[in-house]
């Protein structure tokens, strides 16, 4: 368990549920590309042109950067410091991280239509969209060793 104080311990199970359905929302995308590309496959498509995967896997670099910076900055003990935004920031920022990281599963399911839609080549999408998902999952850390204490009414 945790030894957080009530209104951190409500922030960090608000947070995580969050982040949770965002992560089946996450699962279910993956699922369907799946499926969508499993019929696609069985109609041996034309390959897309190497600029467009070249420029699907740099939106991939981008994602994963800007998820982690979010989470990143978004959550960083400064910005976490004044107990009236705390809780809000905490949330927007894991929230959005994940947000963020769901993405790569949208570019996945393009990379494998316009270009190959084999799983060797969209699972670094769908990898990459469920360790950002997960990575956003919040740790009771991050809201502990604060001076000042979150409000009751947060």
């Amino acid at each position: 368990m945790t030894d957080l104080e009530p209104p951190a311990q409500r922030c960090l199970e608000r947070t995580r549920s969050a982040v949770l359905n965002v992560l089946m929302v996450i699962a279910a995308g993956i699922a369907l590309s799946g499926f969508l590309l499993r019929q696609r496959d069985q109609n041996a498509v034309k390959r897309g042109p190497a600029e467009l995967g070249q420029a699907l896997l740099g939106a991939l670099f981008v994602v994963v950067v800007a998820s982690y910076a979010t989470r990143r900055f978004g959550a960083s003990r400064a910005r976490l410091h004044a107990p009236e935004t705390r809780a809000d920031r905490f949330y927007r920022a894991h929230l959005g991280s994940a947000i963020l990281g769901g993405l790569a599963t949208g570019l996945g399911l393009c990379y494998g239509w316009w270009i190959r839609p084999w799983l060797d080549a969209v699972s670094p999408f769908w990898v990459a969209s469920l360790a950002l998902g997960f990575l956003a999952l919040p740790r009771a850390e991050l809201l502990r060793g604060f001076e000042l204490p979150l409000p009751e009414n947060e």
